[in-house]
């Protein structure tokens, strides 16, 4: 829930994300339609954050990584290999 300054001129909430994520794009929007002044005047439009990026996975973030070999790479049919990972 936001919560307004004393001048009701700046709202500030806290996002926390959700653990083990990575995500490199990431903007938060507003619809102003759904926003009045003490006046009671409607917003218009909308207005986004500028992009942030969350990385919330542990600290190896390299994830896992495999190398495969096959026996044998030029097989035919009725041939078969042995694979290695």
């Amino acid at each position: 829930t936001p919560t307004a300054n004393t001048e009701r001129t700046v709202w500030t909430a806290t996002f926390t994300p959700t653990a083990n994520v990575s995500a490199g794009a990431n903007t938060i929007r507003v619809n102003l339609s759904g926003v009045r002044d003490d006046a009671g005047n409607a917003g218009t439009g909308s207005a986004s954050s500028s992009n942030y990026s969350v990385d919330t996975r542990p600290a190896d973030t390299t994830g896992p990584t495999a190398t495969i070999t096959l026996a044998d790479s030029a097989l035919t049919a009725g041939k078969t290999t042995t694979v290695t990972i």
